[in-house]
C-alpha cells in the first residue's frame, strides 16, 4: 500500500520562536488559544473565513483584552517569516529514505504555507500543500484529513499525520489516519483519553522514524 505523511505546519513543521519574540509566552499561547476556538466555531457554526483574516482579528481581541502595547501587524508580519523546526531536514530524508510522500496539511492559508515552506528550501520535496480553505472547515473537522488523503492519492490509513497538537491528532484518527503526536509543546496528553501512547515523539526526526516504520 502507498504511504504518505502530512505534517502540520504551524508549530510543527515549523518554529513559533519569532513570534515569542514579539509576544511573550503567556499572550502567545492565548492568542493562538483563541484562534484555534474562533476557527472551531466558525466551522461548528457552518461559516468560514481566511485564516489570515481570524488571525488578525483574533490577535486584536487578545491584544486588547490583555491590555498589550503590541503592534499587531509586526507580530503578523513575523507569522510569514517562521523558521522551519531543526529537524525537519532530518525528518524529510528519513520519509524520503523510505519512498514515502510528504505532505503538509494547514490550517493556514495556501499561498502563506508555500511562502514558508520555499523560504525553507522545503517546497521541491513536499508533494502536496494541503490548507483548509480547499474545503472550508478548520481542523479538527475528521473532513478536512480525508480530503488531504484524496489529494495524496493515499488511502486514509496509509497516511500518517505528525502533529504537535494533541487536537490535531485526535482529528486524524477520527478520519481513519494514522497519527504521530510531538509532545515538545503541550508535554502531557490534554484529553482524558485516546492517548496514541507508542505513537508519541519527542522530536521530528522520531516522528519520522515511527511513521517510516509503521506497516
Amino acid at each position: 500500500m502507498r504511504r504518505a505523511v502530512l505534517f502540520d505546519v504551524l508549530g510543527t513543521l515549523f518554529s513559533l520562536e519569532p513570534l515569542q519574540k514579539k509576544l511573550r509566552a503567556p499572550a502567545l499561547e492565548a492568542w493562538f488559544e483563541r484562534l484555534l476556538h474562533s476557527a472551531t466555531s466558525l466551522t461548528l457554526a457552518g461559516e468560514f473565513e481566511p485564516f489570515a483574516d481570524l488571525a488578525e482579528a483574533t490577535l486584536k481581541t487578545t491584544i486588547a483584552k490583555l491590555g498589550l502595547k503590541q503592534d499587531p501587524k509586526a507580530v503578523l508580519e513575523a507569522l510569514k517569516q517562521l523558521p522551519p523546526d531543526p529537524a525537519a531536514d532530518a525528518a524529510f530524508e528519513r520519509l524520503e529514505r523510505a519512498n514515502m510522500l510528504i505532505g503538509v496539511l494547514t490550517n493556514g492559508g495556501e499561498k502563506q504555507t508555500r511562502q514558508l515552506l520555499e523560504a525553507a528550501g522545503l517546497l521541491d520535496r513536499v508533494a502536496e500543500i494541503v490548507s483548509v480553505e480547499e474545503v472550508e472547515l478548520y481542523k479538527p473537522h475528521p473532513a478536512v484529513y480525508k480530503h488531504a488523503a484524496e489529494r495524496l492519492g493515499v488511502e486514509p490509513k496509509g497516511v500518517t499525520l505528525i502533529a504537535a497538537h494533541a487536537w490535531d491528532v485526535v482529528g486524524a484518527k477520527r478520519a481513519g489516519l494514522d497519527a504521530v503526536w510531538v509532545d515538545r509543546l503541550e508535554r502531557e496528553w490534554p484529553f482524558p483519553r485516546g492517548k496514541p501512547r507508542s505513537r508519541v515523539a519527542h522530536d521530528l526526526v522520531e516522528a519520522a522514524e515511527l511513521a517510516a516504520a509503521k506497516g
